[in-house]
């Protein structure tokens, strides 16, 4: 099953939303006052600088937008480090009353996302002109990277803990194929099992009703997981209390489906709807999270039998 996502996040972000994101994640690494300098843009631009680190690291944030597969996003970027390290040349004297005795040592493009190698062979042809000019504000072995906000992990879990910051992730689409080749292997026969067997209490016996119910529930089953490992990448302690939460919860279902009195896919929605409401109340997830993990468990729940009728 080759279902993932890349490193970053395909979330669409604004331009200036991106950035608040970012200096928030930066100040939050750089708590000593002086130790992280935000540079505003409002005035004369930005330099081809938003930012910069007393040890030497700089920032400049983008998020590109209307793009429509990973030609145009990888496009957009490499034209983004062609325009701003020009800037950042050009803008040589005031960076230099900016920056004062701080040398530029690593120039990073903070991005939501990128897929293409061939954006690090470009950095590289701009990196290597940045050290053959020799800048006053640059360092000998001046350097370009390319990072999204999983370099800042720490910070986002610090900043979601304290209600600052979302894990939002869209549940990856899960191919017709990809549905077929799990219901059909050979170590899911006992789920399948389980699953055709509530299905028809829930659902009926009607051959359609129970195609599109086996279907909603495995594809929640395999996006949900997908989206529950890049929450564990993304915000560890969250992912923890999502955990230890689904763990409760499906240990009140032993009780709950021993004492049923409810119509089967009536219990099913409230089920749903329940821990969804549960899982609201954790710090750093949105509400679209939220759904995606709550599908996960359920399905989760009725492929293992927690979940019991």
């Amino acid at each position: 099953m080759n279902i993932s996502f890349m490193p970053g996040d395909l979330n669409t972000w604004g331009t200036e939303e991106w950035e608040k994101h970012f200096q928030r994640l930066a100040k939050r690494r750089y708590l000593v006052p002086g130790t992280y300098q935000h540079i505003p843009a409002e005035t004369h631009g930005d330099c081809g600088l938003e930012g910069y680190a007393s040890d030497g690291t700089g920032y400049q944030c983008y998020s590109a937008q209307g793009w429509a597969d990973p030609k145009a996003l990888y496009e957009k970027q490499r034209n983004k480090i062609t325009k701003d390290i020009a800037t950042f040349l050009a803008k040589e004297a005031e960076l230099v009353e900016i920056l004062g005795s701080v040398k530029i040592k690593t120039w990073n493009l903070v991005v939501p996302y990128w897929a293409n190698k061939d954006l690090i062979k470009h950095a590289k042809v701009k990196e290597s002109l940045v050290r053959s000019v020799k800048p006053k504000h640059t360092d000998d072995d001046f350097r370009i990277a390319i990072i999204t906000a999983e370099e800042f992990a720490v910070e986002g879990q610090e900043l979601a803990n304290a209600g600052l910051n979302s894990f939002d992730a869209a549940p990856p689409r899960v191919s017709t194929s990809i549905l077929n080749d799990w219901l059909q292997n050979s170590t899911n026969l006992e789920l399948v099992a389980n699953l055709n067997r509530k299905a028809t209490i829930i659902v009926g016996s009607r051959t359609a009703s129970m195609t599109r119910f086996q279907s909603r529930i495995v594809n929640n089953y395999i996006s949900g997981n997908i989206v529950l490992k890049k929450l564990e990448d993304e915000l560890p302690d969250t992912f923890k209390r999502v955990l230890e939460l689904k763990e409760q919860k499906e240990g009140d279902l032993d009780t709950e489906t021993v004492t049923l009195d409810l119509v089967p896919s009536k219990f099913f929605q409230e089920t749903l709807e329940s821990y969804q409401k549960q899982l609201s109340f954790t710090p750093g997830l949105s509400q679209r999270a939220t759904r995606v993990l709550a599908g996960e468990a359920v399905a989760d729940w009725l492929l293992r039998c927690p979940l019991e009728f």
